[in-house]
């Protein structure tokens, strides 16, 4: 798929989007400077310690040296060792409580293994450009404004469908569901084609969410009923096709049963969202100190940017060893004030004065 890729590299984080012809985001991610060193990325390729068995000997823990096991399924073509090093790449990276998915990766005769596990080389490839042709790379406030939208919309539970209704996604443990509702949709369609117009429109917006939010594993989806079988195959054909259009992949996509009900495994691949998201609420207020003080100080190229935070905030960020000060004066200049309020975190408050 044809795509334009939004680039957001504001101090302390950044995020890229990449946008459909038709203008619409379909893939997010973000990533903490304090994650650039601690992170298995997808088709990174590691040293890695195995430590043990997993239950029920379905493989091995791997220690990667980071805040979560690895974990490899038996390998046929060699028997692993509790205790050796091992070359892996990284196939799935961590999401929820898991650690990264990994495969035995190729090595060079006569390479020998570090005495710790560590990053041996990042991917080849970006995983996050899958499938994509990049027609236009953005980038400056334009990009910024576009992916906080996006952020905003992935965050959101339901998403509405350009004809009228709307679908609602919620991930629980176990698998996502997304729900088809008609709501006020009106037309001039009879009962059959209306139901199909909707579900067509519904299996394009699912697979659009589906890849915005990095939605993995089981997928359930509860379109309109329909009674002709044909219909039925139209919609799941529709669903398969934007599924690998948006992931770059293909998935498994069961048929339509009688009841409307569509089952569908989504390989995982990067992390959901959500997970690259979730941080603790006086980081995230931190960092968006940083990206409101830097758009201000784009927006008024003179004059001095206030900022007012938690203390929780401020602690952050003056124990984070990110470089984020010289980074910060190096696009703005240094012309910040930072103050504290006695308030939980939560949004700063960012301001010019000149």
């Amino acid at each position: 798929m044809k795509a334009r890729l939004l680039i957001d590299d504001a101090v302390g984080e950044m995020r890229r989007a990449l946008l459909d012809p038709g203008g619409r985001v379909f893939r997010l991610e973000t990533e903490r400077w304090t994650e650039r060193v601690g992170r298995a990325r997808l088709n990174d390729v590691w040293w890695g310690r195995v430590r043990g068995r997993m239950p029920g000997q379905r493989g091995w823990f791997v220690d990667l040296g980071l805040e979560r096991d690895g974990v490899i399924e038996p390998a046929r073509s060699r028997r692993l060792t509790e205790g050796e090093m091992l070359l892996a790449r990284v196939k799935s990276e961590a999401w929820s409580e898991k650690g990264p998915a990994l495969s035995l990766a190729d090595m060079k005769a006569g390479v020998s293994p570090p005495d710790a596990p560590e990053r041996h080389h990042p991917a080849h490839q970006d995983g996050f450009l899958a499938g994509a042709d990049i027609i236009e790379i953005c980038t400056g406030l334009g990009a910024r404004r576009e992916i906080e939208a996006a952020l905003e919309e992935a965050c959101s539970p339901f998403a509405p469908l350009p004809g009228g209704g709307d679908i609602s996604i919620e991930t629980t443990r176990g698998l996502t569901a997304i729900d088809v509702d008609a709501g006020p949709r009106t037309g001039e369609l009879d009962k059959t084609d209306f139901a199909l117009s909707l579900n067509l429109e519904a299996a394009e917006e699912a697979a659009r969410q589906v890849s915005l939010r990095g939605i993995g594993g089981l997928l359930v989806i509860d379109f309109v009923r329909m009674s002709s079988a044909p219909d039925r195959r139209k919609v799941v054909g529709r669903l398969r096709e934007a599924l690998a259009n948006r992931l770059g992949r293909s998935s498994e996509v069961l048929e339509l049963s009688d009841l409307g009900i569509c089952e569908a495994a989504i390989a995982r691949r990067a992390r959901p969202l959500r997970d690259g998201l979730d941080m603790p609420s006086a980081e995230r207020e931190a960092l968006d100190a940083l990206r409101h003080i830097e758009t201000a100080g784009l927006l008024a190229r003179s004059g001095r940017i206030w900022a007012r935070i938690s203390p929780s905030a401020r602690s952050w960020l003056e124990s984070a060893d990110i470089g984020w000060r010289e980074a910060l004066a190096g696009r703005i200049g240094e012309r910040w004030i930072i103050e504290t309020a006695e308030r939980q975190p939560g949004r700063p408050d960012v301001w010019s004065q000149t």
